[in-house]
Parts: C-alpha cells; structure tokens; sequence
C-alpha cells in the first residue's frame, strides 16, 4: 500500500476507530478527525453502507449535524441562506441549540437527506425513518413537475427539496409522489437526486429522454438511500461543474466504488 492509499483508506480506519474505541482520548481525536475531514474524504467512508449509516446515527446529536453539512460542502453561509434564518441561527443549528425551530430542522433534514428525527432525538425511531415526512413539512420543500426541474437548476446555490407530482411522466411504476433534491453545494460535481421505491429501468429511450429533459447530465448513478432499505434507491442524474471536469472524474471514481451502486454514462 503506497502513501496515497493510506491517505484515502484514513477516513475509513478513523470512522471504524470512532464507532469501536472505548478510549475517550482516542474516541476524542477521531471525532476531530471526522469533523475536520473535508467532503471527498467523507465520500470514502460513504463507499460502505453500514459504516456510514453508523455514522449519521452517532449518539452526538451535534456531531450528527455537522457532519451532514461538511458531507455536502455545506457552509454555514449556505445553511442560513437556503433555509431563511439568521446566521446566529445557522451556527447554533451546528453548535448549540438542542431544540431549533421545526422549520429548521425539516429543512435542515431535506438538504442533508437525513430523517428529521436524527438532527434533534439522541435515539432516533428507525421505524419512522420509511416515510420522508420532512418533505411535506410547509416551506422545507418546494411543489414540482418533472418537467420545470431543469429550470430550477441555476435557482439552486446549494441544495433544494422537491416533491414531484408526476413522477410516472419519467419513473414508471412509482404511482405516488416521489422526493428529490438539487444537490450544487459541492465545487465540481452537481445531481439531481430522486427518491425511488424500485429500481429504475435505463433502457435506451429512457437514457435519451433523460438527457434532452437536463443537458448538463453526463451520468446517471443508481445508489443507496442512507437510513433505508437497499429496494428504496436514489437516482442521481449528474454533471460536472464547469471548468472542473478532472476533479470530476476523480470524485466519480470514488462514486461507481459505493456499495449497492451502479453508474452509467449518457
């Protein structure tokens, strides 16, 4: 193993280390590891399903809420702005309130795709994890077709929640409203995420439609729901930001090394 690789395999040994340890000392420096880790080397940890969901479930409610944020590259500036509040709101979300308004924590949960009750219960309920209720909480998501998304694209800073009432028009077979997110809050790659109960068929004609309906898309990513069972998937619908394509390629390779995930060129 050269020194790259032990780089890359740290945040792994840190995150194992953390969950395993019973020496606070070393428990200590994991968590400040973690903490101080930026996004793509959490994306390595994400590579393993049930290390990171021990992760996002850690009995540290505020380490939970800071690592959902450096997960997406979220800035405290990017918190306060998306979800309307003041900045002595944002950084007491992270850092001192045990119990924020409920508006900031759905909204809070949308932009992070974490259930709700994991940003404010220290022993969250993994029964009601099934059901993304945050969506549906006034204000944390926004009403829309399949067809305006890509309109949506240059309104989003960083992340945004969506409910979409026609997902048939692209997903067959999920005959219901589905979730999704703009994710723009990393610097060199952006998705936009759905939330699907099945598998999603990528046929040729689906492929095409798929690319005339958002331009900016290179791949497509099928992958695991953090906190759900592995039939519910996300579907990621992704492109490089401009002038990054390298640093894309990069993040993407980690990406098609996820568990439980598939990656397809446009």
């Amino acid at each position: 193993m050269n020194i790259k690789d032990e780089f890359w395999d740290q945040p792994v040994r840190k995150a194992q280390e953390l969950l395993n340890t019973t020496d606070n000392k070393s428990r200590s420096e994991c968590r400040s590891y973690i903490l101080d880790a930026n996004y793509r080397l959490l994306f390595r940890i994400q590579i393993y399903k049930s290390l990171w969901e021990q992760l996002l479930l850690y009995p540290d409610i505020f380490f939970r809420r800071q690592l959902y944020a450096k997960s997406f590259g979220l800035s405290q500036q990017m918190i306060k702005e998306e979800i309307g509040v003041a900045s002595g709101t944002a950084h007491n979300l992270l850092n001192a309130t045990q119990e924020p308004p409920l508006s900031v924590v759905h909204s809070y949960a949308v932009m992070c795709n974490v259930p709700w009750q994991t940003i404010v219960e220290e022993n969250p309920d993994k029964k009601y994890f099934s059901t993304p209720t945050e969506y549906w909480f006034n204000g944390a998501s926004v009403e829309k077709r399949i067809d305006e998304l890509n309109e949506e694209r240059n309104q989003v800073q960083s992340i945004r929640g969506y409910w979409i009432i026609d997902p048939l028009s692209l997903f067959e077979g999920e005959n219901r409203p589905i979730t999704a997110r703009w994710v723009r809050s990393y610097p060199e790659i952006e998705y936009l995420e759905f939330h699907l109960n099945h598998e999603p068929p990528l046929y040729p004609q689906k492929r095409t439609n798929i690319k005339k309906m958002f331009p900016f898309a290179t791949h497509l990513v099928t992958t695991y729901t953090p906190l759900q069972p592995l039939h519910k998937r996300s579907f990621w619908i992704v492109g490089p930001k401009q002038k990054k394509q390298t640093a894309y390629e990069e993040l993407l390779k980690v990406i098609e090394k996820r568990q439980y995930t598939d990656v397809t060129s446009l």
